[in-house]
């Protein structure tokens, strides 16, 4: 399906910068859209972006098919398990793993109840496991790893759901709104090495101004039962990400950490360690083929640059 009808489109993740950058693009577009947030800061910021805040707990079925009916919602676009996709750190994804799941579960059942016409689910990329270099489609997997089984579970729930959707598999999510950037950000300020896994593995990235532009094309053509890889066409380690991002915040490059195993135990943690000592290889060609998508970010560099560009641009003014 493709339209060009104005849609009424609900979207999870709050404030989170992906949320945010897709709620303005949806918007720009010419469609209305209704942003689950939190708090009068949440709420605030959904306003400035042109969209209505709502409020409920994403895990309540009842709650979200109330904020559907009322808003004649025609498609959720669900963000929120994006808000553990970043940068990985020590519990970044450990924080998401059990609303991850919830979550969809929820939103199905709202969808279901409310007669929500489509559901764009993102996902993690890192989900088809190591590939250890080689190149990956999305009808291949790599070695997968028994800790990424809820965001599989969360697929699958909403694939089978008898709601039409897709799901996007996008890569380690970065950008100015990004909070896993800010903190790599500010660990490398403060001359700290951040874990950056093995150096040989090299991992899917993309922006979160370029994952929301996919999810709105998505939301438009709903290309029902697909899963998508939503990744830029640069996978590269993470040691070289960070090391690009202290260059140009003016620092030296981080070192790789050569910790004793019991000290990056009790620094990292075994998903982390995990996601970092992946190799992961998506291929983007069914996103610009199915959705028309263009990264406009199409590595990590045009991308950082655009991300550094952001926070000093957000900088006080000194004199």
């Amino acid at each position: 399906m493709d339209t060009n009808a104005s849609l009424n489109i609900f979207i999870t993740g709050g404030a989170s910068g992906v949320a945010r950058e897709a709620t303005r693009q949806a918007i720009a577009r010419g469609h209305k859209v209704t942003v689950l947030t939190e708090g009068l800061g949440g709420a605030t910021k959904a306003r400035q972006d042109g969209a209505l805040p709502a409020y409920s707990d994403v895990t309540r079925a009842g709650e979200l098919k109330s904020l559907f009916t009322m808003s004649n919602i025609d498609v959720v676009i669900h963000l929120l398990p994006q808000l553990g996709n970043g940068f990985p750190t020590k519990d970044g994804y450990e924080s998401q793993e059990k609303v991850m799941v919830q979550s969809a579960v929820a939103v199905v059942e709202a969808a279901k109840e409310a007669g929500v016409k489509f559901i764009v689910h993102t996902s993690y990329a890192a989900v088809v496991g190591d590939a250890h270099g080689d190149w990956l489609t999305e009808d291949q997997v790599g070695h997968q790893d028994r800790a990424l089984r809820p965001v599989l579970a969360a697929e699958h729930h909403v694939m089978q759901s008898g709601v039409n959707a897709c799901v996007l598999r996008a890569g380690f999510v970065y950008g100015g709104e990004t909070a896993s950037v800010h903190a790599l950000g500010e660990t490398l300020k403060q001359g700290r090495s951040p874990y950056l896994g093995d150096s040989h593995s090299v991992h899917n990235w993309v922006s979160e101004s370029d994952l929301a532009q996919a999810a709105v094309l998505a939301a438009e053509k709903q290309p029902a039962g697909e899963i998508i890889n939503v990744v830029d066409d640069e996978p590269v380690s993470a040691s070289v990400f960070a090391g690009y991002l202290a260059t140009g915040l003016g620092m030296d490059a981080p070192s790789a950490s050569a910790s004793p195993i019991f000290i990056l135990k009790r620094t990292t943690s075994d998903i982390q360690r995990l996601l970092l000592d992946s190799s992961v290889h998506l291929k983007n060609d069914k996103a610009k083929q199915v959705l028309g998508w263009q990264p406009r970010y199409p590595n990590y560099k045009a991308g950082l640059e655009h991300t550094m560009l952001q926070w000093r641009a957000s900088e006080p003014i000194t004199t």
